[in-house]
């Protein structure tokens, strides 16, 4: 738990004390570099795996949606529905990550993307499919997904 005071600026600098976890000390380091000499390439290149992260995602769930919708029925879809329903509310929908291995190397690899793009907490799974909520909702009664009883 980092704690940080900021004096009152006094013409254009600041002083800045921190109490921050030793095993954090390189990081903060470099990070205090980085604003010091107006540099921000650690600030770029997260930007840059945001957006890695997100076209990833988007393109993993589109070829998620699309097996689902190709295989009606199968082992596959419903394990695909059971993770989308696990993205969607895991409190009422829990998701056991194993049966990710019940699914094709392509399959389970564009879980894990979407899962990392998740992850993030920017929007919400049915925010991103093709007919939002509609589908997912569908196939939940399709599949069999229920939400735990509590």
């Amino acid at each position: 738990m980092s704690n940080i005071t900021c004096s009152p600026p006094r013409s254009k600098t600041i002083h800045v004390e921190a109490d921050i976890p030793a095993s954090q000390r390189d990081e903060f380091e470099r990070a205090i570099i980085d604003i010091i000499t107006g540099k921000r390439p650690r600030m770029e290149a997260l930007d840059r795996d945001l957006a890695s992260i997100t076209r990833r995602a988007m393109d993993a769930l589109e070829f998620i949606e699309a097996s689902i919708h190709a295989h009606p029925g199968a082992g596959g879809s419903r394990r695909l529905v059971a993770f989308l329903a696990g993205l969607y509310n895991g409190e009422e929908y829990p998701f056991d990550l194993t049966e990710l291995r019940g699914l094709d190397t392509e399959l389970a690899n564009a879980c894990l993307d979407y899962l990392n793009y998740d992850r993030l907490g920017i929007k919400e799974v049915d925010k991103h499919l093709a007919n939002r909520e509609r589908d997912l909702l569908r196939w939940f009664v399709q599949y069999g997904i229920q939400p735990v009883s509590r």
